[in-house]
């Protein structure tokens, strides 16, 4: 499957104006790093979980594995909330994309202007967003 076979219908509606006019977003955004459970991503998006928390940004993580067998699918969401929101939502403003069994759909979910850190080993079409800014890790 690649990006170009994912149903457009997950993908945020864009904004009307140009990020250089919107209103500037400080301290309110979801993180969605999507992986294979038994990686070790846990601890380390915990780690990232407490930087952020340490900075004073009220912060809360949940670990999404649909199945505890080593080798499938696993996200983990962080969301920053100055007002404190805990909810994850359902699209996040940056991806970092290290399976490539679910890529195309998590790279379907990030909001316009968002950012997508992705395994240089994944094949992503980036033409299909070229809204997003993409850093090859």
């Amino acid at each position: 499957m690649t990006i170009a076979d994912v149903d457009r219908r997950y993908a945020p509606a864009p904004s009307p104006l140009p990020a250089s006019q919107r209103e500037p977003i400080v301290n309110d955004f979801a993180i969605q790093v999507a992986t294979v459970n038994g990686s070790g991503s846990q601890t380390a998006n915990s780690a990232i979980l407490r930087a952020l928390f340490k900075m004073g940004i009220p912060v809360a993580g949940k670990n999404i594995f649909p199945s505890n067998i080593q080798g499938l699918p696993t996200w983990y969401v962080i969301r920053a909330s100055r007002q404190g929101f805990t909810a994850r939502r359902e699209n996040a403003e940056i991806v970092a994309l290290m399976n490539p069994v679910t890529a195309a759909e998590d790279l379907s979910k990030v909001y316009q202007d968002g950012v997508c850190f992705y395994d240089e080993d994944i094949r992503l079409d980036k033409s299909s967003r070229p809204d997003v800014v993409y850093y090859p890790m």
